[in-house]
C-alpha cells in the first residue's frame, strides 16, 4: 500500500503526506548524505559466507548490480550492496574500496549467472571464494539450442507450405494438428520432464519425435543433463559424467550444440563448483522478483534514490 493510499484513508492530502514522509519523517535526506553520498549503497554487516550476484533493471533501461546474502532469506539482512551499472572494472573498484581484505575473505561462495562481467566481479573481489554458475542458467543455454532446432524446422515447413498448391489442404496427424501446429505448440513441452506431460502433450511428442528424431535425441540429452545436476556427487565425478554427456551431444552433429559445448567447457570449473554445495542463484532471482513487484506497486521508479532507500529499509 502506498503512502498516498494511507493518506486518503485518513482524509489527508495524498501528495502533501507523501512529500512529508519523504522529506521529514522517513530520514531519507540524512540517509542520502551518509549512505548514498558516493552514488552507491554498501553495508558490510550483510556480507556473509554465501553471497549472490545479479543485475536488475530498475526503469528505462537503467541496470543496477545487487550483491545479496543468502542467509538473509529475502528479508532484512539480504541486501549488501546496490551499485549502478554493470561495468566490471567500476564495480570491482567500488567493492574493493568499500571493504577490507578481512571482509572479502569472509565470503566462501558466490553464485551468479553465466554473465562474464558478473563472474569477473565475483572472482576479483572475493578472491577466496568459489564462484558458482547457476545450474538453471546452464540448462537454459542447452534448452535454447534445442529450441533453435525446433524453430529452424518450423521455418522450413512454412517455406514449403508457401510454395505448395493451396487447393490441397495441409496434412493433419492423429491428434488433428498439422506439423506446423505441433512444432509451434511443443516449445514448453521440450523443456519439461515426461512425467509432467499431459496426455495431449505426450501424443504430440510421439508424433514429433517419430518424424524428427534429432529433436528426440536432443530432448533425451536435455533430460540427461538435468539428471546429472540432480545427482548428489562430487565435482570430480560430475566432471566425468559431463565429459560423457559432451561426447553424446557432439554426435548430434548440429552447429548449435557445438557452441553450447564450447560455452560449457569454457565455464567448466564454475559449473562444476555447483556440486560442492548444490548452490543456485535462486535467492538472487527471488530478490529480483521482489524488486520488480515493488516497482510495479509503486507504478514505476520516478525517484531512483528514494526507491533504493525504500529497498534498503525493507531488505538491508
Amino acid at each position: 500500500m502506498s503512502i498516498k493510499h494511507i493518506a486518503q484513508m485518513y482524509c489527508v492530502n495524498g501528495k502533501y503526506f507523501a512529500d512529508m514522509y519523504r522529506n521529514k519523517l522517513s530520514g531519507y535526506s540524512e540517509w542520502c548524505e551518509n549512505e548514498l553520498g558516493c552514488g552507491f549503497y554498501f553495508n558490510a554487516a550483510n556480507i556473509g559466507p554465501y553471497m549472490s550476484l545479479d543485475e536488475t533493471c530498475l526503469s528505462n533501461g537503467e541496470v543496477w548490480t545487487f550483491l545479496t546474502n543468502k542467509d538473509g532469506h529475502g528479508g532484512r539482512g539480504t541486501l549488501a550492496a546496490a551499485i549502478p551499472g554493470t561495468k566490471s572494472d567500476e564495480i570491482i573498484s567500488i567493492l574493493i574500496g568499500a571493504m577490507g581484505k578481512s571482509v572479502r575473505r569472509r565470503v566462501k561462495e558466490v553464485t551468479c549467472d553465466l554473465s562474464p562481467s558478473m563472474m569477473l566481479i565475483a572472482a576479483e573481489v572475493f578472491y577466496n571464494a568459489h564462484v558458482v554458475n547457476d545450474r538453471f542458467h546452464v540448462q537454459q543455454v542447452y534448452n535454447e539450442a534445442v529450441d533453435e532446432i525446433r524453430v529452424d524446422i518450423r521455418r522450413q515447413l512454412i517455406a514449403e507450405d508457401n510454395a505448395r498448391d493451396k487447393s490441397e489442404p495441409p496434412a493433419t496427424y492423429s491428434n488433428g494438428e498439422t506439423m506446423r501446429q505441433i512444432l509451434a505448440r511443443s516449445k514448453h513441452m521440450l523443456m519439461m520432464a515426461q512425467s509432467k506431460w499431459t496426455d495431449i502433450q505426450r501424443h504430440r511428442a510421439n508424433i514429433l519425435f517419430r518424424y524428427y528424431p534429432i529433436l528426440k535425441d536432443a530432448y533425451r540429452l536435455a533430460m540427461e543433463l538435468r539428471r546429472i545436476f540432480n545427482m548428489k556427487i562430487s565435482p570430480t565425478k560430475a566432471m566425468g559424467k559431463m565429459n560423457r554427456w559432451y561426447e553424446q551431444v557432439m554426435t548430434l552433429g548440429n552447429n548449435n550444440f557445438r557452441s553450447v559445448i564450447k560455452t560449457f567447457k569454457n565455464h567448466a570449473p564454475t559449473i562444476l563448483n555447483y556440486f560442492r554445495r548444490r548452490s543456485t542463484n535462486a535467492s538472487a532471482e527471488a530478490f529480483n522478483s521482489k524488486v520488480k513487484i515493488f516497482r510495479a506497486q509503486m507504478r514505476g521508479v520516478r525517484d531512483r534514490d528514494f526507491f533504493i532507500f525504500r529497498l534498503v529499509k525493507l531488505y538491508a
